[in-house]
């Protein structure tokens, strides 16, 4: 009987202890914590065009870590940033085009319109816009390549990303007007 009655208490510690660790766990997994991501900026200076600078950003852990880092990069340059001569041209006022749906007044930043980047097995990461993007994505080529390179630069550096495509609300771009 003394013996029933330890093996209750004892029994009864031991699931005490398996739900409190597993309220642990699970308190832990909400908090997240944060990890840092790389994106990449060009530079304030148009001969350097295709010279794209790394910074690094905390963010809040994630598993869709392509993601994250492209949300981050769509924020634009913080103050430090633009001091290092760093430019983002995801704002309204880097627009260029004559479409009149497409005038800056009209127009939000890019990051608004991100519905957000998924990853095929074969390593093609899709970044899903709103259709209002088209008008950052189709603007002059010159401002293309501006637009496109830190995206393409900042998703590739994953091991798992091989190539990057654009979509608008889901249906893949397959030709560009610039």
């Amino acid at each position: 009987m003394k013996g029933e009655i330890i093996m209750k208490k004892l029994l009864s510690a031991l699931l005490l202890g398996i739900l409190l660790n597993g309220m642990c766990l699970l308190v832990s997994a909400q908090m997240g914590g944060t990890m840092q991501v790389k994106i990449f900026f060009p530079t304030d200076k148009y001969e350097d065009d295709d010279k794209l600078i790394a910074v690094e950003r905390t963010v809040k852990k994630t598993t869709k870590v392509a993601d994250a880092a492209l949300r981050e990069l769509l924020k634009g340059v913080n103050d430090e940033e633009k001091k290092r001569g760093l430019i983002s041209v995801y704002e309204t006022s880097d627009i260029i085009t004559g479409r009149d749906e497409c005038q800056s007044n009209k127009m939000k930043p890019l990051g608004t319109y991100l519905i957000g980047v998924s990853v095929s097995k074969k390593g093609v990461a899709t970044v899903n816009f709103k259709p209002e993007a088209e008008c950052y994505l189709q603007s002059a080529i010159s401002m293309m390549n501006r637009v496109m390179n830190p995206i393409e630069k900042t998703l590739m550096q994953f091991k798992t990303i091989k190539k990057v495509q654009y979509a608008l609300n889901g249906k893949v771009i397959t030709e560009w007007d610039a």
